[in-house]
């Protein structure tokens, strides 16, 4: 008896299931009785839980459940106190625990006999190894418990995570390349091409497979300022196109059958003109565009954590939007100075709003157009633009 693929939808008679059918711990699932202590000893031992089954294959550990002393499943013993503060008290021991930062973990508190179980979901990580401050060493999930890893080991875990994020960077890269050389998957009108790619952390590790067909049936897809019913399947997955004409398009989104996600807007210029990139437009896209991504994940049962890199072609035809003289701005500011613009990729985590989490990105942008920081943000980080500061 497994847990459900989406955590949030776990419900008491899914926790009652791992007792009845005597769930055994193992590779995957470590059975707590009691929730993690206060002291530094109980803080080590979670983040040593955790972080093992992170720099393995991932897996589940639930609170509230006592074992038969072979590890299995025994009985339900409620946690008391309020769960949301206890998840906000976990959630903050992983934030500042463990180096570097645990990407894709959930916490979900499941109501039961009055109490509530408390499931910590630590995918297998493209982004470590990872260590325990407290200690400094590394540990991994083997035969049902953790270990701590030796030299050789870690290197080995070093190596693993590169490939991994080598894959993704090598992904941006190779769609990149199809863009400039006019291998778009519709034709595209003329212009420069602002380009958004989203890469959630469990597709990073091979573990989603998306099935195209609903979204020519009745799933629909969003698009950068719009959510267009009806798309096209293709080889690589499911396709959006925007206003399709003869001549082409203004800008589409491709959801990949392995979940990544690629969104691309057609900024238009004439001869001798440069193409708006409007300062408060685009970021509003990008938001509604997160919010709505993030909505088709959790449909498909997959994490929300993903990795954002946005990048501009044609870059050196592109103005940033934005009233000179109310920002006093020097001749160079608010242009790119290069053709092909590739931002850094920024981890968006899954519990942020989608405003907050994509401020760094925004804040990349306005560097690149030689400017401090969006100024679409308010100093408290709050995203208020046109005048709403």
């Amino acid at each position: 008896m497994a847990l459900p693929r989406d955590l949030s939808t776990t419900t008491e008679a899914d926790i009652r299931s791992l007792v009845d059918e005597q769930a055994t711990e193992g590779a995957y699932l470590d059975l707590k009785r009691d929730l993690p202590g206060r002291d530094a000893g109980a803080r080590h031992e979670f983040l040593a839980d955790v972080s093992a089954f992170a720099n393995s294959a991932g897996g589940d550990l639930v609170y509230g459940l006592d074992e038969d002393g072979e590890g299995r499943a025994a009985r339900i013993v409620p946690q008391e106190g309020n769960p949301d503060q206890e998840t906000r008290r976990l959630q903050d021991m992983l934030m500042n625990g463990v180096q570097p930062r645990l990407p894709g973990v959930q916490i979900q508190p499941v109501n039961v006999d009055g109490g509530f179980v408390l499931v910590v979901r630590a995918p297998q990580s493209w982004a470590g190894p990872h260590r325990v401050n407290s200690n400094q060493h590394f540990f991994i999930r083997e035969n049902g418990r953790k270990r701590q890893l030796d030299v050789p080991e870690i290197r080995g875990l070093f190596l693993r995570s590169e490939r991994q994020a080598e894959s993704v960077r090598n992904f941006r890269t190779e769609r990149l390349g199809k863009l400039m050389a006019g291998e778009a998957p519709h034709r595209l009108v003329p212009g420069a091409l602002l380009v958004g790619h989203f890469v959630p952390t469990q597709a990073a590790l091979g573990l989603v497979q998306v099935d195209p067909i609903p979204y020519m049936l009745d799933r629909m897809l969003p698009v950068l300022g719009i959510t267009i019913p009806g798309s096209r399947v293709n080889a690589d997955g499911a396709l959006a196109v925007r206003n399709p004409r003869p001549e082409g398009t203004h800008g589409y989104s491709l959801l990949f059958r392995s979940g990544y996600f690629e969104t691309v807007k057609v900024l238009t210029y004439g001869q001798n003109e440069r193409a708006p990139l409007g300062s408060i437009a685009y970021e509003e896209h990008f938001i509604g565009l997160l919010d709505r991504l993030r909505a088709e994940y959790q449909h498909l049962g997959v994490g929300l954590e993903m990795t954002c890199m946005v990048s501009i072609i044609d870059a050196n035809h592109v103005e940033l939007g934005l009233e000179r003289w109310r920002y006093n701005m020097d001749d160079h500011q608010g242009y790119f100075d290069r053709s092909t613009l590739v931002l850094p990729d920024i981890l968006l985590p899954a519990e942020q709003p989608a405003a907050q989490a994509l401020r760094p990105v925004f804040d990349l942008v306005w560097q690149s157009a030689g400017l401090m920081r969006s100024f679409n943000y308010t100093d408290a980080g709050e995203w208020a633009p046109d005048g709403r500061r």
